[in-house]
């Protein structure tokens, strides 16, 4: 009886053990802590007309070699996506190891998704706004993969919008020329 006794006692103990390693090697998450970039800081005001602006958009999207999932000319709208965006662009939170906390990087499986929107603003001037989304996977210990949204930093978006108001400035509508009779 006694054997009976102490193996069950063993069992016990040994399933104490194992949970208190697991709880251990088991990480946690921490969402984001980053504030979204206020609606201002996306949106540029360009002194150029609505088709250079709309095919200045098209060269920095080309440019990046961003996926284009809708476009739409007739109301101003792009979206893109592309798998890849840094620690720089967005925070995705954190993770907790066994001993230290570190930023959750994004890794092949993680997608950016670009909203782009342009708008007339009179016959000689556009506005052009850039929402970003980010999502990556998490891989926490002993627990399933999920998708967590990250918070932009607004950096990729100010990086783009940037690009667009560079590109827009060296672009020119055709002028006519009266062929030579």
């Amino acid at each position: 009886m006694e054997c009976v006794t102490s193996g069950i006692a063993a069992v016990r103990l040994w399933a104490i053990m194992a949970l208190a390693v697991a709880s251990m090697a088991a990480g946690c998450f921490y969402p984001p802590t980053e504030q979204p970039p206020a609606p201002s800081k996306d949106e540029v005001t360009l002194d150029k007309p609505y088709d250079i602006v709309w095919d200045a958009v098209h060269n920095v999207i080309k440019e990046h070699k961003l996926r284009v999932n809708a476009d739409d000319p007739n109301q101003g709208i792009v979206e893109t996506e592309t798998n890849r965006f840094t620690l720089e662009d967005a925070d995705c939170g954190k993770l907790k190891g066994v001993s230290t906390k570190y930023a959750a990087e994004p890794d092949r499986a993680a997608t950016a998704v670009y909203y782009f929107k342009v708008k007339p603003k009179g016959h000689e001037a556009s506005t052009v706004s850039i929402q970003a989304t980010f999502s990556a996977p998490l891989y926490i210990p002993l627990h399933r993969p999920r998708d967590e949204q990250c918070v932009s930093r607004g950096k990729a978006e100010a990086r783009l919008l940037s690009e667009i108001a560079d590109q827009a400035a060296t672009m020119q509508r055709p002028t006519f020329v009266k062929p030579a009779s």
